[in-house]
């Protein structure tokens, strides 16, 4: 059945002026606002990105991606900042995704099957906020930032599940059969391409037709490494958009995976084929940075609020992938 996340409870005006995350003290003293309003004569440099884009790819090994047909992807990782990062086990989706999104391990968040919705081990108690919930990056945009707008956009039901998705301004699902991942995950681009108009501070572009292809046909199959030149295709449309906006220089673009493959497996297979991941970190607001390694899937969250000038929670366990200057 389809899903609709369609937060249209949610929509909110973006603030065009808005800088996120900043520390304005840093920079512009006692003329500054606390965010860094109409106030602050000085621009604010306190924070590398004023824009983060985050690609997430299901199934995306770090040893299958074939570079050679992913010419928009290799632009990124030579352009930017790349290293091998490792996932969690069990090597499942809702497990890796939602320390992507939460920065704890399973062992805080508590999913532990590949399709959980909610938490088959109780979180301790520190997990929470003041709100009762378990922070995400995007809650924590919400709350350091209301005048940014955020978009999550994904082509896999259960993403909605890891994340907070009423802390999202604009989150739509492409729901489907398996056999139609492609024109779904093409909509997840092409709507992400339409949302650059409105500036998102942050965007989630998440893509499921790589992992259906290992599933279907084996992991470094033909068929698998046609997913990836496809996804390599609509990341090259969506580029060369945001290319052409005002808000590029300002922006980061993160690339990760939740787990590799061997087989027409991953969850319990003990292969590092399985365990390694693409982890990327490119685009203007990168230039200048440095990685800190190795990098692990709880460090996506912290290294986006890093980005942004935000503060990572006191529960987030992760660590910040870049090094600031």
């Amino acid at each position: 059945m389809k899903k609709s996340y369609l937060a249209v409870g949610f929509m909110f005006a973006a603030v065009a002026a808005a800088t996120v995350g900043c520390k304005c003290e840093k920079v512009c003293g006692d003329a500054c606002e606390t965010a860094c309003g109409a106030a602050c004569a000085v621009k604010c440099e306190c924070a590398p990105a004023k824009h983060v884009v985050l690609i997430g790819v299901d199934g995306c090994g770090a040893r299958w991606i074939p570079w050679d047909v992913m010419p928009n992807l290799k632009a990124l990782r030579d352009e930017g900042l790349y290293t091998v990062g490792r996932c969690h086990r069990p090597t499942a989706s809702a497990i890796n995704w939602k320390s992507v999104f939460s920065g704890v391990s399973p062992e805080i968040h508590g999913f532990t099957k590949w399709n959980s919705s909610s938490p088959s081990i109780e979180p301790p108690a520190s997990a929470f906020d003041a709100e009762g919930r378990m922070p995400c990056i995007f809650s924590e945009v919400r709350r350091q930032a209301p005048g940014a707008y955020t978009v999550s956009l994904f082509a896999w039901d259960g993403i909605g599940n890891c994340h907070n998705t009423n802390t999202v301004d604009f989150a739509r699902y492409y729901g489907g059969k398996g056999d139609e991942y492609p024109v779904r995950d093409a909509s997840v681009f092409a709507e992400g391409a339409r949302q650059l108009a409105k500036k998102p501070t942050l965007m989630l572009l998440y893509q499921g037709g790589v992992d259906h292809a290992g599933h279907s046909h084996n992991w470094g199959s033909p068929e698998y490494t046609n997913a990836l030149a496809q996804v390599d295709a609509n990341l090259g449309k969506f580029m060369t958009v945001l290319k052409g906006t005002d808000m590029w220089k300002d922006t980061a673009v993160m690339f990760v995976a939740d787990h590799g493959g061997l087989g027409t497996h991953h969850g319990g297979v003990e292969d590092i084929r399985v365990l390694e991941i693409p982890f990327i970190v490119s685009g203007p607001a990168a230039k200048g940075l440095r990685l800190r390694e190795p990098a692990m899937l709880e460090d996506v969250a912290p290294t986006i609020a890093a980005l942004l000038g935000l503060d990572a929670p006191e529960s987030w366990r992760g660590r910040a992938a870049v090094n600031l200057p």
